[in-house]
């Protein structure tokens, strides 16, 4: 079953999401070919290997604790912070307190083939 995706004006508060949506579970907020938008929930002790994303990346803690490691250097985002990544930019994290995550992708721009 394809999950809902918010319609253009659509309000959603990210703390406490409308009915039918899961609240303790990642989301896909909203996707088009420029953008995405995604609600992340992750448990304290997960882990999410190095990898990268074609598109510039934005993070923003909105609860918890998780520690981001971006190319050798740890840093710990708490809720409020918030991280660029760049293009292709290699990072891996490590939750150390339940946490959520509003990740913001921008695909818009040349991709890794054509710089």
């Amino acid at each position: 079953m394809a999950q809902k995706k918010l319609q253009p004006g659509e309000v959603v508060n990210l703390y406490s999401l409308k009915t039918g949506m899961p609240e303790d579970a990642t989301l896909a907020l909203m996707k088009t070919s420029d953008m995405e938008a995604i609600r992340m929930v992750l448990p304290k002790g997960k882990e999410i290997t190095e990898h990268s994303v074609d598109g510039e990346v934005s993070v923003q803690c909105l609860e918890g604790k998780t520690e981001f490691s971006i190319e050798g250097e740890t840093n710990v985002l708490t809720s409020g912070d918030w991280l660029y990544l760049a293009r292709n930019q290699p990072h891996s994290l490590h939750v150390l307190r339940d946490t959520i995550l509003l990740v913001t992708i921008l695909f818009v721009g040349p991709s890794s083939e054509e710089e």
